[in-house]
């Protein structure tokens, strides 16, 4: 599998990580893509991960529609609707998209998913989740957020829960998964996706 995980920001404020051993900023993010097309090409299953809030809760109480989603998020008071989440969640609208028609460029293959037991049965195809990085956990510089959330994911079983529970959602990367020309089960829409949370212990 290879592994990619992108700390989500403008132009001037990205950095991403390999599995490969490769690393970088905005600047070269492109080549990021370009080894994730080639992966797929090959068959090689690939886990693309973003560091912003890639779903957001879908509440009927109106009083909670910005509230904490849980998990991860009531342990370190970190909302994905207020500060660097709700900054983070902005950018990444535009970036998914973005990164999702660049590596559709490069390949034909492009069965996605952003559910880990749908990706695991399938063994092959693109599996988009969330990484977390807030707090105490965060490093110095975007790349080295990107690295700690690359290890995050290399450390964990896809099978064990979510960092963050699951809630009826909506799920903005299925979302732009679909408008890029990704293939998807339409249900993914309307749920939540996986987080994976750097230094977090349920």
């Amino acid at each position: 599998m290879l592994v990619v995980a992108i700390d989500v920001g403008g132009p001037e404020k990205i950095g991403w990580a390999s599995s490969n051993g490769r690393s970088g900023t905005g600047q070269d993010l492109d080549a990021a893509l370009y080894d994730v097309a080639n992966a797929l090409n090959n068959g090689t299953p690939v886990a693309l991960g973003f560091e912003a809030p890639i779903w957001t809760p879908r509440r009927e109480d109106l009083k909670r529609i910005t509230s904490r989603r849980l998990g991860a998020e009531i342990t370190f008071n970190r909302a994905w609707s207020a500060g660097a989440g709700c900054g983070a969640l902005g950018a990444a609208l535009g970036l998914m998209p973005w990164c999702f028609t660049q590596i559709a460029r490069n390949t034909n293959h492009r069965l996605a998913t952003t559910s880990p037991i749908a990706f695991d049965e399938r063994g092959k195809g693109l599996f988009v989740w969330e990484a977390f990085v807030s707090g105490h956990a965060k490093a110095v510089t975007h790349m080295d957020d990107a690295s700690l959330a690359l290890a995050a994911f290399q450390a964990r079983d896809l099978l064990a829960p979510s960092d963050v529970p699951d809630e009826p959602a909506i799920n903005l990367a299925a979302a732009a998964l679909m408008a890029t020309g990704w293939t998807l089960d339409p249900w993914e829409i309307s749920g939540a996706g996986y987080v994976i949370a750097v230094g977090y212990e349920p």
